[in-house]
């Protein structure tokens, strides 16, 4: 199998009875020994997606030609991912207050297409920030934010989803209306100074 990594080829070279699984798993050792974090991983010319993973990572390497990876620097990749938050919240909390809206006039189709998206881009939030601290070896339980500790305000930011979610199942709307509009566009707000704060400690650390 011929390894790609950033354009280059014979960076390293896999053993014939590994499977891909052991293999990506001691390659992404190394590029995290040099700094660098995988972005994205292609097999045969194709993304390789999270629900193929398992059953792939079972085969043998010398069953594929191909394997390209494309890797970043951890720390550029970090302040990139914190910008990217950062620049989508202001737009989230406004999608939900759309959502709280929508729900209060009885007009349930677009509030939950608009929700679906908001709480998909939420998600994405908490595992990046999630990935970051893995990464960069963060420990948020360890930095204060507010009187408490990061990890214990990223659990805090969560509590009003699973109220939303039982709301959402219960069918209670103008309860859901509520926790959107008045419990979790705060939080919001309140995250987007949580994230200038991680980016100045991450930034810190680069210097």
């Amino acid at each position: 199998m011929k390894v790609i990594i950033d354009g280059y080829e014979d960076l390293v070279t896999p053993e014939e009875n590994e499977t891909l699984g052991e293999f990506l798993s001691e390659v992404e050792k190394w590029i995290k020994e040099n700094k660098r974090i995988i972005l994205k991983i292609r097999l045969e010319g194709k993304i390789l997606s999270g629900k193929e993973k398992e059953n792939l990572f079972k085969k043998k390497v010398n069953e594929f030609k191909i394997l390209e990876l494309f890797t970043a620097n951890s720390w550029e990749w970090a302040v990139n991912s914190l910008k990217e938050i950062e620049e989508n919240l202001p737009e989230i909390s406004i999608n939900i207050k759309r959502v709280s809206t929508f729900i209060q006039r009885g007009n349930y189709k677009k509030a939950f297409s608009l929700l679906e998206s908001c709480l998909n881009a939420w998600d994405w939030t908490g595992r990046t920030l999630e990935k970051i601290g893995k990464i960069l070896a963060l420990d948020y339980a360890q930095i204060s934010f507010k009187k408490e500790t990061l990890t214990e305000k990223i659990k805090e930011f969560l509590e009003p989803l699973k109220e939303a979610n039982r709301a959402l199942k219960n069918k209670d709307f103008l309860t859901l209306a509520d926790i959107l509009e008045y419990e979790i566009t705060p939080r919001i707000k309140e995250e987007q100074e949580m994230i200038k704060q991680i980016t100045r400690i991450i930034k810190q650390g680069m210097n």
